[in-house]
């Protein structure tokens, strides 16, 4: 218990209240108002970062309220006078920036004399939150600045509560990022060790926006630890300190907020660069080694981040071919370091090689695996590229010629059967609308009875099936139309011949029209299955990738100009006729208009004609507007038969020579894991 003199608070008592509460010995006079031109260099775009260091704005003064007290306040000496040993935070970082420790002289007594710490606010960057040692770090002079020394040991002496060394940014932008980061990311080792000596948190996250991975702006993530931000910049000496270091040794499992260890952020650096495949791979496998000499039963490559996924079901999901090549493809020939392999060369004999491959986290038997990422995510990047990659390659043919073939040609005969059946039921008896139950006891009511039972139970199996396939998969809308367009397809026949079953059965003649539309989406499904013969598969997928890639889009911008043209039209070809008319497509001939056509749905038919070359222009002869009725005809024809038409018939044959690039992978993909990974 610290002792108390004339009843003043102990040396420890004092410190954690000073720790609480701020002094402040500053004149009382206003302060000025910043001029407009601080105002426009303090301000920038919305949602992009103030930059931590620059020299051509100052820092912000712009503190939020906060109660200050002088614990050395005496009634009868307060003064407005300003003191000339005085250190403010102008004084102190000018004298940071120039590394001159001459000029902090006297620094350490005055903190003592009124209170002070050097992580007080107002010391630091009121938007950022940058401190003096920050400050020192952001201008060194050939790796050095002899400011930083004095300022940890002035620091410690002045047993600052908040260790200067450990305080962080505090905007959003820069939030987490501590001195340690900026000495890492000035690739100065000296200063690290530095840092680390005098207590450097080396498990500090910078997770500010700036440190967050973004679809757009700007950003550099590096797995917000120390460690990871040394390996990332391809720091190896720092990266050996900090785990090796005798004052706290950096954990290679630590993770990020996002789950992620430094073998996650390499691969999410990752870029498939020569110069930085060969970077990050060295320091991925230096990474290994080291684990192994910590901690020899410290499996790293198997933690796994917040989305479920380890280091290489990482770089699969992002695409990054080159590290995903180097990992499934991994042999270190060091006898203690061999076990870190996922490739083990068994013999070779001239050009013949036989080597032994890892298959965890690349078989369909795990979650997550690689194998399921690249079948069922169409946003995946490269995948076309690492389905090829051995043991991909030969994983994926072994499973083929083992059972994937044959219980996709099971599958395929069992839904031929199924539709040629339900053909035959429909083309026999399309029309009937009561139920014709009992049925007559002949080998004809007999066949009708049975291929209607057969084809309601396989209504029934491929609802349950797709539905099963759908719920766990647990795709988004966007991957589920891309990917599963087929197995939607399917669930919406079977359950339009469902419903054409209950409306039979109620007598209701529209069960004709559902049942025919199952019909057509039946045989339409049955392209899926060209997919298990390589030349008829890869044209299926063509069509399917025209159709969402090309096609849809075509159809949006069509139908704009479609609506637009027809409704000018209708106006200028006279008045609106009634509703009763406008349900006819019959051209009209009233005596006070000359519109030959009954409404907007006929004039968009009609124009419709115009698009694929069967249409007549001469309906505009008896318009009010004639010659702007053909101005606007022509300009229609320009526009969609000239213009849209040529531009979806480029758009597809870049999709089909995209395709058709990667045909053997695309056809892999688009059937052999699925029916192995199901």
């Amino acid at each position: 218990m610290d002792k108390f003199t004339n009843g003043q608070p102990g040396p420890a008592q004092r410190n954690r209240l000073i720790g609480l509460l701020e002094t402040d010995d500053s004149p009382q006079e206003e302060k000025p108002a910043p001029s407009k031109k601080e105002e426009r260099a303090g301000a920038g775009r919305k949602g992009e970062p103030q930059p931590l260091e620059t020299p051509y704005q100052k820092e912000s003064s712009d503190f939020a309220p906060k109660i200050k007290v002088n614990l050395n306040y005496r009634p009868g000496l307060v003064s407005n006078q300003k003191d000339p040993n005085r250190f403010d935070r102008e004084r102190l970082f000018s004298a940071v920036v120039r590394g001159s420790p001459q000029a902090l002289e006297g620094l350490l007594e005055y903190l003592r004399r009124n209170s002070k710490f050097l992580t007080n606010s107002e010391y630091t960057d009121a938007k950022t939150g940058k401190t003096c040692l920050m400050k020192a770090l952001l201008n060194l002079k050939n790796g050095k600045n002899d400011t930083i020394p004095v300022l940890l040991e002035i620091d410690q002496k002045t047993q600052n509560p908040r260790p200067l060394v450990n305080v962080s940014c505090s905007d959003c932008f820069y939030r987490g990022q501590t001195a340690l980061h900026i000495a890492i990311e000035k690739r100065s080792l000296e200063m690290v060790k530095l840092l680390v000596e005098n207590g450097a948190d080396v498990h500090a996250r910078a997770h500010g926006e700036f440190f967050r991975k973004k679809k757009e702006g700007v950003y550099f993530y590096f797995g917000e630890l120390p460690l990871s931000l040394a390996a990332c910049t391809n720091q190896l000496d720092v990266v050996d300190y900090l785990l090796n270091n005798p004052h706290q040794k950096a954990r290679l499992q630590e993770q990020d907020t996002q789950g992620n260890t430094v073998l996650h952020a390499l691969v999410m650096i990752a870029d498939d660069t020569e110069e930085n495949t060969k970077f990050v791979s060295s320091t991925y496998v230096e990474i290994l080694k080291a684990g192994v000499k910590l901690d020899p039963t410290c499996k790293l490559e198997e933690i796994v981040n917040y989305d479920g996924l380890n280091p290489l079901q990482l770089a699969a999901k992002t695409g990054k071919v080159e590290i995903f090549r180097h990992i499934i493809q991994r042999e270190i020939q060091e006898p203690p370091y061999r076990h870190l392999s996922r490739k083990f060369t068994e013999w070779t004999y001239g050009p013949i090689h036989v080597s032994l491959y890892d298959l965890s986290s690349l078989d369909s038997f795990e979650e997550n695996s690689v194998l399921e990422i690249l079948a069922y995510s169409s946003d995946t990047p490269n995948r076309y590229k690492m389905v090829v990659l051995e043991p991909l390659n030969k994983l994926l043919q072994q499973k083929w010629e083992t059972f994937a073939s044959k219980r996709f040609y099971f599958s395929f005969a069992s839904y031929l059967s199924f539709m040629i059946i339900f053909t035959a039921i429909a083309y026999y008896q399309p029309l009937r609308v009561k139920p014709s139950f009992p049925v007559e006891f002949t080998a004809g009511g007999f066949l009708w009875v049975s291929g209607l039972i057969i084809i309601l139970l396989g209504g029934v199996y491929l609802i349950f099936a797709q539905s099963l396939y759908l719920r766990r998969r647990r795709q988004s809308l966007k991957t589920m139309c891309s990917d599963s367009c087929i197995e939607i397809l399917i669930f919406i026949q079977a359950f339009s011949l469902l419903l054409s079953a209950v409306l039979y059965g109620a007598s209701s003649e529209n069960y004709v029209a559902v049942m025919v539309f199952s019909l057509l989406l039946g045989w339409v499904n049955t392209l899926y299955y060209t997919r298990g013969f390589q030349r008829t598969g890869i044209y299926s997928v063509m069509i399917q990738k025209t159709i969402m890639r090309d096609l849809l889009r075509f159809l949006l911008v069509y139908m704009i100009f479609l609506f637009g043209f027809a409704a000018a039209l209708v106006t200028l070809m006279g008045d609106a006729p009634s509703v009763s008319h406008n349900k006819s497509l019959a051209p009209l001939e009233s005596s006070g208009s000359h519109a030959m056509y009954g409404g907007l749905l006929s004039v968009s038919l009609e124009l419709f004609k115009i698009t694929i070359g069967m249409g007549d222009l001469d309906f505009q002869e008896h318009a009010r507007f004639r010659y702007f009725v053909m101005l606007l005809l022509l300009l229609f024809v320009i526009l969609t038969y000239i213009l849209l038409l040529n531009m979806l018939i480029a758009l597809m044959s870049e999709t089909v020579t995209d395709i058709s690039g990667y045909s053997k992978s695309v056809w892999k993909l688009q059937v052999r894991p699925q029916n192995s990974c199901r």
